[in-house]
């Protein structure tokens, strides 16, 4: 590797999340590119061992179905990614121009660029090393033979992945229709991607055997990757390996002619067609008014909504809907002692999908430099942050709203049994909405160049990963455990403990932030009132 490239990489790898670059620049950490690729690494292996545990079970060597259908769920995964984050680091950054003057070739920058952006995007695919390793010891292979085979495929798949999506990129945004509408192509282009993917994985599923020892239809365009790794000498193998490949280099022969030679007056055309909007002056508008106004317009981009929704949202949305087309559930007989399950499974919902990438959890940050600038108006600090939460509360309200109720029509609860799960779902969005405002308060980041910096502010993308995971296990654990306890114990005592819990618990939670937060915001804006007064007063 050049030096040119690895430093191509490393400037890329510190812009990827300055935050972190910084915190570890605090720290007295003179590798700064290790220490990062090092947490990168260990987001890689979180996910290894969580998919990993689920994989491991099945025999996939006879079930060539099954393979093609865990290779197809994790390829639409990384498609999805891919797109979003080349979108960002080539056409939000907008640091090519800096580059400009420099001695440097559009082909190591575009790989540079690509190497972070894998960086941010195998933890998604990684499973599918998972998938390829156990497909080819379950076959009889060699482990030496089978993990040369598992890695250079993965390679293979990660780089036919990364053509695509750029080809996808960059072939959408040189049209003139992309250049005219940017922002509404950009929202298609990001969110038509998700769609895909969440469609994908409802047809496979709908398609799936219902044995669940059965194998599944087979995916027959991921079917060459079966036989690689299950038969590799074999002339399916050879003859698969020899396809592959060639795709490979008939996507980077694309790649190489029709997005290298461009790729400066691309990426800088597009950025420098930014619209301004201007806003539509409307009368008679009071001050919450126009700060209710001002806190919808920050959640409008559409690259912070698509990174939201991918990034805590679409867990949720994908097991929705893989329960509407193949689930045959019906909770409208449930006993009335499971009420308080559902109450309670309402809160763990609002714990899922809501998280340090969450709307609410980054609305402050969003100001960028405006922040700093109301600071120097007379509107009270309290009042513009109250109005600032409410707007966050009604976004996440709305959300999780949606959700519960397509959550409960697709399983058939009762009315009674839906409004035990959508009063719980409201709940803990308000409890959980304010630990993320006051987190984000604490954590504020005004000079955040893309959203990945806001998302990982504090614990970093481990932290966030172990949270994501964390919630849904434990949820799991609290639901099932509430359930066990109505079976073998009096519904009434147990019922009327965990109401208990759950009112001393939230009693708990709006009593701290009220006296720990939002009165220091009283001190806070009554001082500042003192200090303007003093200063109207001393230029009277």
């Amino acid at each position: 590797m050049s030096k040119q490239l690895k430093a191509l990489i490393a400037v890329s790898l510190r812009y990827s999340n300055p935050q972190v670059t910084d915190r570890l620049r605090k720290k007295g950490r003179k590798n700064l590119s290790v220490a990062i690729i090092n947490q990168y690494l260990l987001s890689g292996l979180i996910f290894l061992a969580v998919y990993g545990s689920m994989l491991f079970m099945t025999n996939f060597a006879k079930m060539p179905g099954t393979f093609t259908y865990f290779a197809t769920l994790f390829s639409l995964l990384g498609l999805s990614q891919g797109v979003s984050v080349i979108y960002n680091i080539f056409f939000e950054s907008k640091d090519l121009g800096s580059y400009l003057p420099l001695p440097f070739k559009q082909s190591q920058i575009f790989i540079a660029k690509n190497i972070v952006v894998a960086l941010s995007v195998v933890p998604f695919i990684i499973p599918l090393l998972v998938l390829f390793l156990l497909t080819s010891l379950k076959s009889g292979v060699n482990i030496f033979l089978a993990i040369f085979l598992s890695v250079v495929l993965f390679v293979v798949v990660l780089l036919i992945l990364f053509a695509v999506c750029s080809l996808i990129v960059f072939g959408l945004t040189r049209t003139k229709v992309f250049q005219k509408h940017k922002k509404l192509m950009t929202t298609l282009l990001l969110w038509v991607t998700m769609g895909l993917v969440i469609i994908g994985i409802m047809l496979m599923n709908r398609d799936s055997a219902d044995d669940y020892l059965a194998d599944r239809n087979i995916i027959l365009p991921l079917l060459p990757l079966f036989h690689i790794v299950h038969a590799p000498f074999s002339s399916s193998g050879l003859l698969s390996l020899a396809g592959v490949i060639g795709f490979l280099l008939i996507l980077a022969f694309l790649v190489k002619w029709q997005i290298l030679p461009q790729l400066y007056e691309q990426v800088t055309t597009i950025s420098s067609t930014d619209q301004v909007v201007r806003r539509v002056h409307k009368k008679n508008q009071n001050l919450a008014q126009v700060l209710r106004r001002y806190n919808f317009e920050l959640v409008k981009n559409p690259t912070l909504i698509t990174q939201v929704l991918s990034s805590s949202l679409i867990f949720p949305v994908v097991f929705i809907a893989t329960f509407a087309f193949n689930g045959d559930f019906n909770l409208s007989h449930l006993p009335l002692k499971f009420a308080g399950v559902a109450f309670l499974s309402g809160i763990i919902l609002a714990f899922i999908t809501i998280n340090q990438t969450s709307f609410v959890g980054n609305l402050i940050s969003l100001d960028g430099e405006n922040y700093s600038y109301m600071q120097t108006l007379p509107i009270s600090r309290k009042d513009y942050l109250v109005e600032k939460f409410k707007a966050g509360l009604l976004i996440q309200g709305g959300i999780s709203l949606i959700l519960a109720f397509a959550t409960g029509l697709v399983l058939k609860a009762s009315l009674l049994f839906l409004l035990f799960f959508v009063v719980g779902a409201i709940l803990g969005t308000i409890l959980l909405s304010q630990f993320y405002f006051v987190r984000d308060y604490r954590l504020l980041l005004v000079d955040w160049t893309n959203f990945s910096q806001l998302f990982l502010r504090g614990s970093g993308r481990v932290g966030l990963i172990f949270m994501m995971w964390g919630s849904m296990i434990i949820g799991a654990l609290l639901i099932g455990g509430y359930i066990l306890l109505l079976n073998i114990m009096a519904a009434t005592l147990v019922n009327s403990i965990v109401a208990v819990v759950i009112v001393t618990i939230s009693i708990g939670l709006v009593y701290y932030y009220r006296h720990n937060f939002w009165q220091k915001l009283d001190q806070v804006s009554w001082q500042r009132k003192i200090e303007l007064a003093r200063q109207k007063k001393m230029k009277g």
